[in-house]
């Protein structure tokens, strides 16, 4: 009984430790860039909504967005943005720079724009 408890306190340890890594921005780097492309997927699921978006010269990049609570709350919903629109990601990339995926603050898809975060706009 012992054993299972600890197997179990052990797994839930490394699950909020994964979670908290992978919800964050540490991850990401200070400064904010503008990434333009093309959209080829969109996933509007837990735990928070991306974007795949092709760029003319860097690839398909995973662009994140907030948790479906906040995503909604701007009005990125399910509808909003297909494939094959055209979008403008502002945000901030991964600090590991072999890594194409960006944390959004805020996405613009034809001349809709929704701010995921709009608190950290402009900042880190």
């Amino acid at each position: 009984m012992r054993r299972r408890a600890f197997l179990a306190g052990t797994a839930l340890t490394s699950l909020a430790t994964t979670a908290n890594a992978h919800h964050g921005w540490n991850w990401a780097e200070g400064e904010q860039v503008e990434l333009a492309g093309t959209i080829r997927q969109v996933t509007i699921a837990p735990p928070h909504p991306t974007l795949q978006i092709e760029t003319p010269d860097d690839g398909v990049w995973t662009v994140e967005l907030g948790n479906p609570s906040l995503t909604r709350r701007s009005g990125f919903v399910e509808g909003v943005a297909s494939p094959g629109d055209r979008v403008v990601a502002l945000g901030n990339r991964s600090r590991n720079r072999g890594e194409r995926r960006m944390k959004a603050v805020r996405i613009t898809v034809g001349e809709r724009r929704f701010d995921i975060y709009p608190e950290r706009i402009g900042g880190g």
